[in-house]
């Protein structure tokens, strides 16, 4: 009886030593790369480069394609406009009317990777360069698609509403 005994703690002690020897599973763990907000505020000028050269093009799907699907642009003296398909129709409707020469300069930009912001000021101008508007924006960016697009636009005059 005492050499049963004797096997069953040296059985029981070869299962502990055995599963003691098993390698630990090391967990698996996701590191997401170091925001660059260097980079990020490259992404955004760039953008406001292609929404620049659009808008004097006249191309409301490359305009459209600066916002995100969910976006809202809000304009002033006007409801906002939601949505990638009704901003397109907006600057549609814009350069069929007719748009003189739109520039940007940016101010700042300021963020992290959940959401940017940039100031801008613009003006348009007719085709001798006479200032027509000239305004400010703030424009919110989030990623969506592995792009930096706008999620928020609001922009105005600096002009004294008409009378």
């Amino acid at each position: 009886m005492k050499k049963m005994n004797v096997l069953k703690v040296v059985l029981v002690a070869l299962i502990l030593v055995t599963l003691s020897c098993k390698k630990a599973e090391t967990p698996v763990i996701e590191v997401k790369p170091a925001f660059d907000l260097a980079e990020a505020r490259t992404a955004i000028e760039t953008a406001g480069e292609t929404f620049v050269i659009a808008l004097n093009r006249g191309d409301s799907i490359t305009l459209a394609n600066c916002y995100t699907t969910d976006a809202k642009m809000m304009g002033p003296n006007e409801k906002s406009v939601i949505g990638r398909p009704s901003i397109q129709q907006k600057f549609t409707g814009c350069i069929k009317a007719g748009i003189p020469t739109f520039t940007m300069k940016t101010i700042d930009i300021w963020g992290n990777e959940e959401m940017m912001a940039a100031e801008e000021q613009w003006a348009f101008s007719d085709k001798d360069g006479k200032i027509l508007d000239s305004g400010k924006s703030i424009e919110l960016f989030k990623k969506e698609d592995g792009k930096w697009r706008m999620y928020r636009d609001c922009y105005n005059s600096d002009l004294p509403v008409a009378k």
